[in-house]
């Protein structure tokens, strides 16, 4: 296994850019201006003080209330009483507690989205990538039949060629320059998301940084990947949390329907006279509660079944991800060696400057190895758009 990825590495390093590039700076810049990342966790600071608050008393009621007399012995009446009202003592721990695990669960949650975006902008970076080398094989051939082209108008000039082979080599440097003007509409698209994805900001300093390499990965980092994912992924731990926090709100909507308290002080005028008190309150359950304790039993089933989907689903993902790994490096190790190798379109121009061949025979052979190195790319693209995804935690 060593001995493969050490081939596919080295096939890799084909694409090269001859400068050194920073892909893992480009990764974090690009992530780092990202505003979808930026909303979730404001968004998710937000949740956590609604949460916070909730549990919080509610605010003392005040009353007061002038009653006028019918006659003037009687005289006028007035009060002021000021009161708290109190839920069951033990309703604010476990509303407590449902907060905490719930607050716990939006912090993961957060981690989660921040996993997501930077697995995602590293695939976008991979297409910026891919394109690029795309783009660098289709501009060598278009100048290869810039060049034929340019030789057989003035060899048909000089009737050394005829005119149909300069035709022939007009209409497939067209062709050619079509697909190429294709290729460089991807890349302007490309831009356009990188330039979303990194909050509007002009995506120049991600684009200089990426280059055209891709990124070198520790494949043995890999091979634990399964088992780590209880332990790892944000989004099993939230939903984890997330099934706690709705077993505890069970909890709560039972003590829900457990009588409140209210408490307060009065004082009164009548005739003359003065009168200083308290008063004690009680809240009737409503029979409406029991319709909200088995809404939270059923949320809190389904939390628990959403938490092992959760991890399930991740687990196939990245196994799916494993198995297509070792398809993809046999392939590469398979085809490296030729479609890297520029001797056989130097054999064709010679065969084609010999009379040996034709000019279509040169144009359908050189095709054949054209797209013979086009389905190399896009199985390193692949190759490594699997390694990107298996690099979640990283």
């Amino acid at each position: 296994m060593k001995r493969t990825f050490l081939t596919i590495a080295v096939a890799a390093a084909a694409f090269a850019s001859a400068y050194a590039s920073d892909f893992n700076g480009a990764l974090n810049l690009l992530v780092s201006n990202n505003l979808e990342a930026k909303v979730a966790s404001q968004r998710g600071v937000v949740e956590v003080e609604a949460l916070r608050a909730e549990n919080a008393l509610s605010g003392p009621e005040a009353e007061f209330s002038r009653v006028w007399g019918n006659n003037p012995e009687i005289g006028n009446k007035f009060a002021i009483s000021v009161s708290q009202g109190f839920d069951w003592p033990g309703l604010y721990a476990a509303r407590r507690k449902a907060a905490k695990m719930a607050e716990s669960a939006l912090e993961f949650l957060n981690a989660s989205a921040m996993l997501d975006a930077r697995r995602d902008a590293r695939l976008l970076l991979l297409d910026f990538i891919h394109n690029s080398q795309l783009l660098n094989l289709q501009d060598k051939y278009a100048s290869r039949l810039d060049s034929m082209e340019a030789y057989y108008k003035r060899a048909a000039e000089e009737g050394l060629e005829t005119r149909l082979d300069y035709n022939k080599t007009v209409l497939e440097r067209i062709r050619v320059h079509r697909e190429l003007h294709q290729l460089e509409r991807d890349r302007d698209a490309l831009i356009v998301r990188i330039q979303a994805f990194n909050g509007g900001i002009s995506p120049n300093e991600v684009i200089s940084l990426v280059g055209k390499e891709y990124p070198k990965i520790d494949r043995s980092k890999l091979s634990l990947i399964l088992s780590q994912v209880e332990e790892r992924d944000p989004g099993y731990a939230a939903a984890r949390l997330q099934s706690e926090a709705a077993r505890q709100q069970v909890k709560v909507e039972k003590l829900s329907g457990l009588p409140g308290f209210s408490i307060g002080y009065e004082h009164e005028t009548e005739i003359g006279g003065g009168f200083n008190g308290f008063s004690i309150g009680i809240n009737l359950p409503s029979w409406s509660r029991k319709h909200s304790r088995k809404a939270a039993i059923l949320e809190a089933e389904l939390a628990e079944k959403d938490a092992e989907i959760a991890l399930k689903q991740r687990k196939a993902d990245f196994e799916s991800d494993l198995v297509q790994l070792d398809y993809y490096e046999h392939a590469i190790e398979e085809s490296s060696a030729i479609v890297n190798d520029d001797a056989p379109i130097a054999l064709l121009r010679k065969a084609l400057m010999t009379q040996q061949i034709t000019l279509l025979n040169y144009i359908d052979e050189e095709n054949y190895f054209l797209q013979a190195h086009r389905d190399y790319i896009d199985l390193v693209y692949e190759y490594q758009q699997a390694l990107a995804r298996l690099m979640y935690y990283e």
